[in-house]
């Protein structure tokens, strides 16, 4: 696997649903891939075309507590409370940049595991968030898509300068 940065093109591509019916790979090879890579860059979500792959749409994620990491294959929210919070998140294939972005509190997820078991539960603040996040990758959207730009403006200038700062270091 190879993390894919912004500007990519590939980060704004809408992914292929799984055929769970006729699967090219491995779930469960590519959950232990998968979270091995994420944890490597101190992440705690990634979805597929952050490694560049766009032809099965599918993503994993650290649970907030840290006790489990899900591989969620055609992740979909069926539900979302009106509540909402806005905090601080950061990406993977976005270096430095941190943006406060708003989103539901609660969701109510759909997804198939590793054991191609259909999955629907609750989820709300952190693992939320994250599943939100990484959703909205494999659908081709970037949390630069869900701030103004003034705002992707100020952040993408902040990290620019901690990058130079960190590349003369």
């Amino acid at each position: 696997m190879k993390l894919v940065y912004h500007p990519n093109k590939v980060l704004d591509t809408r992914c292929d649903d799984i055929d769970l019916e006729n699967l090219q790979f491995n779930p469960k090879e590519l959950k232990e891939e998968a979270v091995d890579f994420m944890r490597s860059h101190n992440g705690i979500g990634m979805s597929c075309n952050q490694v560049g792959i766009t032809d099965a749409r599918w993503f994993v994620m650290q649970t907030a507590d840290k006790t489990q990491s899900i591989l969620c294959m055609n992740p979909t929210i069926l539900q979302h409370t009106a509540d909402t919070n806005v905090v601080e998140e950061g990406c993977m294939s976005f270096p430095n940049v941190w943006m406060k972005i708003k989103r539901p509190r609660e969701i109510l997820v759909h997804f198939w595991d590793e054991d191609c078991v259909e999955q629907v539960f609750k989820m709300d603040d952190v693992n939320s968030r994250i599943y939100q996040h990484e959703m909205d990758h494999t659908l081709g959207i970037t949390f630069k898509d869900r701030v103004t730009p003034a705002k992707w403006d100020l952040a993408s200038r902040k990290a620019k300068k901690i990058n130079k700062r960190l590349s003369d270091a």
